[in-house]
């Protein structure tokens, strides 16, 4: 098959590549770095302006000879539908994103090349958190009450909330964003109009918000694979803190529960997930899927059909032994999904052995706005249970706030323990060393760890940088 990636994520790109596919890979131009090593096995590699924008996709196609510029659209015939075919020029068999931001419009450039990609109804579910809500009201699935509001610049936010029956406390949110960009909480109706004002003033684009009741309790993510309509593959995970608080500083921190351990959790989130799926018309493909509450008292809170960010997909590897990434592509293409490698391996609903009876978590390693962070991988790693780690912001560079998005950083770390509590405690601990390396006063950079290495001589002032990865996580 000749098949169209948007996005740039080594995972997607090996599994198409692996089962033999010319792959044209069109990217935001902050992802050019991860294009370099695949450039020579590509068909078609391809800046776009934005992965929002069909007409940047379509025509970037055009302008790397993967259609035939004949025509509108690609077979030269003008009838509005690529007429197929599997040679990597001249036809797309295949379309499919793996950013968040991407998956609306693939499928729509996947309907208009006559290419398989998801349905553009369902990849739109997949995205307003209003559609989706109103989907799962339809069917009986717990959420929480929302409104949308239009033009938020008119008329006070807080009545039209509160004449849709939307109570207090709320969050703000746009309708179709991610990582939390533009998310906030407010406790009462003035809060909420002064909130508003605020998001109006500091850009246009925000005049149109959705308001929905905030949800008491913990926060879970349900990460999987759904074939056929079935589940293929679920992990239940439980965030520390919800992911509103990365607005205050505090990091985006998960622990994965192993299936054998909680097989009575698993049963009640598979029944919640397959009934939320099915309310969203997402028969194939990966998901990640927010929930409140707790046992017996799910609400569901929004759902994406593309691989968690952060290391949700190094949590679903480790086990579930699934490569999540690699699954999103394959669902599109009909190859089989594989497995990752994984210890254990459960198919279904998730009932199988866990990770070998150990616990997987991750966190992020919080930034401390304005100063210069001296935290390395090394110093990361000696903590007990650690077994991998990735540096975002290194040492000497400027950290930046984490109240703009939960994708802000200095890294992730991932952790393996024998209980629940250990691998709480170790994530914990990273934060902790972070927060005491980076406040610790009368240091100009990162202590040198034991190896080491560290910068050294004459360096230009730093500047603060943000992950390049926010919007997909």
């Amino acid at each position: 098959m000749h098949v169209v990636l948007i996005g740039a994520r080594s995972e997607a790109i090996e599994a198409l590549l692996a089962d033999g596919h010319a792959v044209s890979l069109l990217y935001e131009g902050g992802e050019h770095r991860r294009v370099d090593p695949y450039r020579d096995r590509l068909a078609h590699a391809c800046a776009v302006d934005s992965y929002l924008v069909v007409e940047s996709l379509w025509s970037a196609l055009h302008h790397v000879g993967a259609l035939d510029p004949a025509g509108p659209d690609g077979d030269g015939d003008g009838d509005g539908a690529d007429g197929g075919g599997a040679g990597p020029h001249g036809s797309v068999d295949a379309v499919v994103s793996v950013q968040e931001h991407g998956m609306v419009p693939a499928a729509l450039l996947g309907r208009l090349l006559g290419a398989r990609a998801i349905d553009p109804r369902v990849a739109l579910r997949c995205r307003d958190k209003a559609l989706q809500k109103a989907a799962w009201r339809a069917a009986g699935i717990p959420t929480a009450d929302w409104a949308v509001v239009p033009d938020a610049g008119r008329g006070s936010v807080a009545r039209a909330a509160a004449a849709a029956g939307v109570a207090a406390p709320y969050v703000v949110k746009p309708t179709a964003g991610a990582a939390t960009i533009g998310v906030a909480a407010a406790d009462g109706p003035a809060q909420l109009d002064a909130l508003a004002a605020a998001l109006v003033a500091e850009s246009e684009t925000r005049r149109r918000l959705l308001v929905e009741h905030r949800v008491p309790g913990e926060e879970w993510h349900l990460d999987g694979l759904v074939r056929d309509g079935a589940l293929a593959a679920l992990l239940v995970s439980r965030y520390l803190v919800p992911l509103i608080e990365t607005k205050r500083g505090r990091p985006a921190a998960t622990v994965s529960l192993p299936p054998a351990d909680h097989p009575d959790l698993y049963r009640e989130a598979a029944e919640l997930t397959g009934r939320a799926l099915a309310a969203l018309g997402h028969r194939d493909g990966v998901f990640h899927f927010e929930v409140f509450g707790g046992p017996g008292g799910f609400t569901a809170g929004e759902l994406a059909a593309r691989p968690g960010g952060h290391m949700i997909g190094a949590l679903a590897e480790r086990v579930l032994g699934i490569d999540l990434w690699a699954a999103a592509v394959r669902a599109v293409t009909g190859d089989r999904p594989g497995r990752g490698g994984g210890p254990a391996d459960t198919a279904g609903s998730g009932g199988g052995g866990g990770s070998a009876g150990r616990v997987v978590g991750f966190t992020d390693i919080p930034t401390l706005a304005g100063a210069v962070n001296r935290l390395g991988r090394e110093h990361v790693e000696r903590i007990p249970g650690v077994v991998d780690v990735e540096i975002k912001i290194r040492p000497g560079e400027v950290m930046p706030a984490m109240d703009a998005n939960s994708g802000i950083r200095i890294g992730t770390a991932l952790v393996e323990a024998a209980t629940e509590q250990d691998c709480r405690d170790a994530l914990l601990r990273i934060a902790d060393l972070a927060a005491e390396l980076n406040s610790a006063p009368g240091l100009d950079s990162a202590p040198e760890p034991d190896s080491g290495s560290g910068p050294a001589g004459e360096q230009p002032p730093p500047q603060p940088r943000t992950s390049p990865d926010d919007k997909e996580e």
